[in-house]
């Protein structure tokens, strides 16, 4: 009789220590490209992002009104480009509550690991962190990022995303 409890009790033992298991958050590669949708309290744009180690830069692609702007950043200076206008300025002179900057420096902690946290919810893991004092969420499916939401004002949709 104590065999049969003990080999009934065994399923249960083994479901519950799963349970008590944490996901790793899946991190991305050093250098990424992908072409972005973004909304932002009913605004709505395109971009192709890439990054690597030295930093990220955007070029939008739509509305038309912004058609063609670049902004990168790297170490020392942000630089906004449409055009012949270029503009740029140290990185401590950037704003962080640009849908843009918000965006990249999420994407960053997703990178390094640092300051994440992640879940796992219909079969994609869900990395989780606060950027620039927002919430913010990135889902991966099968290790590639699809889309991103911060604050609950900010939803992103990345497509074709490719490694290096």
């Amino acid at each position: 009789m104590r065999k049969c409890l003990i080999l009934l009790a065994l399923p249960v033992m083994m479901l519950c220590s799963c349970a008590g298991k944490s996901t790793q958050p899946d991190r991305l590669p050093e250098e990424y490209s992908a072409q972005l949708e973004i909304s932002d309290n009913g605004r709505e744009y395109s971009a192709a992002l890439r990054a690597d180690k030295g930093g990220w830069e955007y070029e939008f692609t739509a509305p038309e009104s912004i058609k063609g702007l670049k902004l990168s950043k790297n170490a020392e200076s942000f630089t906004a480009e449409l055009e012949k206008l270029k503009l740029s300025d140290s990185v401590e002179k950037l704003g962080g509550s640009s849908p843009a900057v918000m965006i990249a420096d999420a994407l960053d902690m997703c990178r390094s690991g640092k300051g994440i946290t992640a879940e796992v919810k219909g079969g994609k893991t869900v990395n989780k962190g606060v950027v620039n004092g927002a919430d913010f969420t990135v889902t991966f499916d099968d290790g590639v990022p699809c889309s991103m939401e911060i604050g609950g004002e900010i939803a992103v949709s990345l497509k074709g995303f490719r490694a290096g």
